[in-house]
Order: C-alpha cells, then sequence, then structure tokens
C-alpha cells in the first residue's frame, strides 16, 4: 500500500513542476501571436496600398492615352 502512494504522490509531484513549466511556454506563444498578427496586417495594407497604387498609374496612362490618340 506505501508504494501505490509514493507512486501517487510521485506522480502528483512531477505533474506540479511540469504544469508551470507549460503554463510559461503557453504564456509565451501567446505574446508573440499579436506580433505576428499587427505584421501581417501591415503587410496585407502594404500590398493593398501596392496594388492601389498599380491600378491609378494603369488607369492616368489609359486616359492619358485616350485624350492623346494619335490615330496610327
Amino acid at each position: 500500500m506505501k508504494k501505490v502512494t509514493a507512486c501517487i504522490l510521485f506522480i502528483l509531484l512531477g505533474l506540479a513542476i511540469s504544469v508551470p513549466a507549460f503554463a510559461r511556454a503557453g504564456t509565451n506563444s501567446v505574446q508573440r501571436r499579436p506580433q505576428m498578427n499587427s505584421m501581417k496586417k501591415y503587410m496585407k495594407q502594404q500590398k493593398k496600398k501596392q496594388k492601389n497604387a498599380r491600378k491609378s498609374q494603369k488607369k492616368a496612362e489609359k486616359n492619358w492615352k485616350m485624350r492623346h490618340h494619335t490615330g496610327h
């Protein structure tokens, strides 16, 4: 009976030691996550700005060609 009690105590102590390590590991990954989300948002915003700039440039070129069409 003492062996069973000793085993249970050993297991419980082992779990008690490992739980804070898991909690810390989870906290660190949670802290990094918003940083990645903000980086993704920034990159998405930059990509959208570039796309809009290209689109407006093409539109301006098209309008210029239509106004200055020489009939060639």
